[in-house]
């Protein structure tokens, strides 16, 4: 796909390159140019963990956001990190401000459609931390599951996918599809591929744990619903990571499904 096709409502990775490569190196560059600073200067995170829950807990603030961004003040960890990452990852939004202005009363109930421009900035670095910390954990896991949107799909043919009692499965019926690319490079890691449709997670977890030592899972969404299904691993103990689409696009977003694409190289630096 060309990168200047994939513009999603409020972000595209591509960031008018070719490829998303360059964000994940920038994203890459900047954490650790952030937890530095903040353990040279001001000890606050001893590491990464801990950097994470602060990033999770304060990211539920938009106002609190919002006023450290404008208040720029230098002495606050907050606002260095806010100001670092939209200097760096501004670049990658797309029309969110018009968005987010243009929402109805009842879509600004919705946390995922009404994401702030600080909440982005926060749910890229919050990706990236839990990815550096669970790979590990992911990698060693006795059964892996992954999950993949439905919206990557080939648009232009009838997915022939069907569910095998926990949910859709791809059959390989498009040598274009992303979902196809995908899952044959997760099955050659013997990692359990679902078209994430109608699958409930707390009981997949139950179950797994009932019958393995160890649950890896690898998450494929937009960044606001990405962050959320990792919430939801870590909340049941679950090691997990994640690779955000290129942009979001589907109906939920832009009110009908658009090709969309996903890091491959990304993913393979996961499974791997």
């Amino acid at each position: 796909m060309i990168a200047n096709n994939i513009i999603g409502k409020t972000y595209s990775l591509y960031g008018g390159r070719e490829t998303s490569n360059s964000f994940y190196e920038e994203l890459k560059e900047l954490i650790e140019l952030i937890f530095c600073e903040a353990v040279n200067s001001r000890n606050e995170f001893k590491d990464l963990p801990e950097f994470l829950e602060f990033i999770r807990r304060i990211s539920r603030n938009k106002r609190l956001l919002k006023k450290s961004i404008r208040n720029s003040d230098e002495n606050s960890s907050l606002s260095n990190i806010l100001l670092r990452a939209q200097s760096t990852l501004s670049k990658y939004f797309t029309d969110i401000d018009s968005h987010l202005r243009n929402l109805t009363f009842r879509e600004k109930c919705d946390s995922t459609l009404s994401t702030s421009r600080e909440q982005y900035l926060l749910y890229m670095l919050e990706i990236d931390l839990v990815n550096r910390i669970n790979t590990a954990g992911f990698s060693s896991s006795e059964v892996k599951y992954a999950f993949l949107p439905h919206c990557l799909h080939d648009l232009e043919k009838d997915c022939l996918s069907a569910t095998d009692g926990v949910d859709y499965v791809c059959k390989g019926c498009s040598k274009v599809c992303s979902i196809n690319s995908i899952n044959k490079l997760l099955k050659a890691k013997n990692i359990k591929a679902y078209i994430w449709r109608e699958a409930d997670l707390k009981k997949i977890f139950k179950i797994a744990k009932a019958n393995y030592r160890s649950v890896g899972v690898l998450g494929v969404a937009c960044i606001p619903e990405l962050v959320n299904g990792m919430r939801l691993c870590a909340k049941h103990k679950v090691s997990v990571v994640g690779v955000p689409l290129d942009a979001n696009r589907c109906v939920r977003w832009m009110g009908n499904f658009y090709p969309n694409s996903v890091n491959e190289k990304k993913i393979i630096s996961l499974i791997n």
